[in-house]
């Protein structure tokens, strides 16, 4: 496993569960930490922490925690906990890169945002204790039932005396390294760490003191007893050690799949990332890259990135290069859910579906493909007289584009030969033939980079939140997120009719109004028309240009059995660590793959 999230996913806990129901073919919201489910105490708020005076549902929710809740050393948790927790995550002199999604974003509680900018006082805020077991949350915006419990995960603790003991100061700001090694962590999840290398290894063995080992709603569940995580960069050699026992589970490459694609033990799971192409479109910052004949200013062109856009074969590129990803059009994938209570896809909504079929002009969503060579050098072509009348282009100038990505590696390396190719087809004809050049840069560091302008190309992705569609607008609409250099969502206006009047605003002020002003409660028709219409705003800059759905392709061993026979959704998938049982024990594993020579056959 790769993930960022993984010592989260395995040492903490939720106030709500989401668990696959008795059939396993879906999913049922239970009590995790708290005792049982929210009230609902919206009236008795109204007015205060800027509800509105009639308020009656949505805004305030009373939760009680259940009394045997600990940390993994035996320490109590309560709701001082939470409440230590919260004023750490939005502590103004800490700065901390996600607290946005306590005063803006998943869980936006009222007051935060003040407090957090240090211009508020803590008992302005939202989060009142009640007592030592139960604690309201008053919340900014209204929400439905079903998007508190999705959102409540987002409530995160940290020990208190670990935090603190952690904590350095480096000019105004200051800094925990709380939660980067063994001693600087602590667990109320499952499982705990027990053993940490840096770049290297961690192990994690069942963290006893958790609520869920003791409460007799967890019985045949988490039979993972521990699990050792190594860091290894080399594919091959995590495909070695796969195929000879060593681990039980492993991601596939474009390369595995052309072998391993009709395995049973193949399994597919579709995640909520887009990958795009993102492009420096600053004028003034790529112009002082050229020297020596080489231009790098062609990327600042919006026609010649029209071009690339139609000059890319979208299916094809998935066929060929990341083999069992699916085409991407939109900057939304097909993994959203805009309403969970009915089970619709934001894609699957006519608002959307119509909004993207009219960008791409097709009749219908299911006829679109982006790819049209004889318009790409259509724009192309236009593109380079636009240039030239502009002094950007000298007879006999080499175009470059700087492609930055992580490594060289095989994966990365297919990639930068697609859109050459892509690229080389599309110049033929105009006056880029010839004399384009895409040159991958390897650069770990390139997202930081990007946002500095330091880059012309990267492919990057955006994704998470899958049950708030409207929410994503905070990767492309606000500047702290944004990937592609040279374009401003605050000053970039947009216009869209609404109530049959024509509304203006910047980008970044359409997200604001529809993820936490005006349109929250709005319609559902209507904020899936906004969120459309804004997204193909964004894709007519073609400064982020989608490719690829992502859909992670992994392989299970010979003794996994997995909660659910299919892929749920990305909250429950398929069960996870909690669900999976084993056919044998690590003594019979051991000699199984010993009398398969540690060479298993998938």
């Amino acid at each position: 496993m790769t993930s960022d999230r993984l010592p989260l996913d395995y040492t903490t806990d939720g106030l709500y569960e989401f668990n696959l129901n008795e059939s396993r073919d879906g999913y049922v919201i239970e009590p995790g930490m708290a005792q049982d489910m929210p009230e609902d105490v919206t009236a008795s708020y109204a007015g205060r922490y800027g509800l509105p005076p009639d308020a009656t549902e949505g805004y305030a929710w009373k939760i009680r925690l259940r009394d045997d809740l600990c940390w993994d050393d035996g320490e109590k948790i309560d709701v001082s906990t939470f409440v230590y927790s919260v004023q750490q995550f939005l502590n103004p002199k800490m700065k901390n890169y996600r607290a946005s999604v306590l005063y803006a974003d998943s869980l936006p509680i009222a007051g935060a945002e003040a407090y957090y900018e240090g211009k508020g006082a803590w008992e302005d805020v939202g989060f009142i204790q009640d007592d030592e077991l139960t604690f309201t949350l008053v919340l900014k915006n209204p929400m439905t039932p079903f998007m508190f419990f999705y959102n409540s995960g987002s409530l995160k603790l940290v020990k208190e005396s670990l935090y603190e003991a952690n904590k350095q100061e480096s000019g105004d700001i200051v800094k925990s390294s709380y939660g980067t090694g063994l001693d600087s962590s602590a667990s109320y999840g499952p499982y705990k760490i027990s053993a940490f290398q840096a770049d290297k290894s961690m192990t994690f063995v069942r963290n006893e003191k958790w609520r869920g080992y003791h409460d007799g709603k967890h019985e045949g569940q988490y039979q993972t007893s521990g699990i050792y995580v190594q860091y290894i960069v080399e594919h091959q050699t995590v495909m070695s050690l796969f195929l000879q026992g060593e681990l039980d589970d492993t991601a596939l490459d474009a390369k595995d799949l052309e072998k391993y694609a009709s395995s049973e033990y193949r399994l597919m799971t579709p995640l909520s990332y887009t990958w795009k192409f993102s492009f420096n479109i600053d004028h003034d910052a790529l112009k002082k890259e050229n020297v020596n004949g080489e231009n790098h200013l062609a990327v600042s062109n919006l026609n010649f990135r029209h071009g690339v856009s139609l000059a890319l074969d979208r299916q094809k590129y998935c066929d060929t290069v990341t083999i069992g990803s699916a085409p991407g059009y939109g900057l939304i994938n097909y993994s959203f859910v805009a309403d969970p209570d009915r089970n619709i896809l934001y894609r699957d909504t006519e608002e959307a579906k119509k909004a993207l079929a009219d960008f791409y002009g097709t009749a219908n969503y299911e006829d679109i493909t982006g790819y049209d060579i004889v318009e790409a050098r259509r724009y192309f072509a236009k593109a380079y007289e636009e240039l030239a009348a502009a002094g950007d282009v000298q007879d006999g100038d080499r175009f470059v584009i700087d492609f930055h990505t992580y490594s060289a590696d095989d994966a990365y390396m297919r990639t930068v030969a697609f859109i050459q190719d892509a690229v080389n087809e599309a110049a033929k004809g105009t006056p880029f033939e010839g004399r384009v050049l895409i040159r991958q840069v390897t650069d770990q560091k390139y997202y930081d980079n990007m946002q500095k302008g330091n880059v012309d190309l990267a492919f990057t992705a955006w994704g998470g939140s899958s049950f708030d569609p409207y929410s994503v607008l905070w990767c492309y609409c606000t500047k702290e997120a944004l990937n592609e250099y040279g374009f401003d969502p605050d000053t970039e206006m947009h216009t869209i009719e609404v109530d049959g009047k024509p509304l203006t605003m910047s980008l970044n002020k359409w997200y604001q109004e529809l993820c936490t002003g005006d349109f929250v409660t709005a319609p559902f028709d209507l904020r899936n028309r906004i969120l459309a219409s804004c997204e193909v705003k964004l894709l007519s800059y073609y400064n982020m240009i989608p490719v690829r759905y992502h859909n992670s392709n992994s392989m299970i061993s010979h003794r996994i059995i997995e909660g659910a026979d299919h892929y749920i959704n990305d909250i429950v998938m398929r069960g996870g660590i909690q669900y999976r049982t084993y056919t044998m024990d690590d003594a019979e594993w051991a000699a199984y793959c010993e009398a398969n020579n540690r060479q298993l056959q998938y």
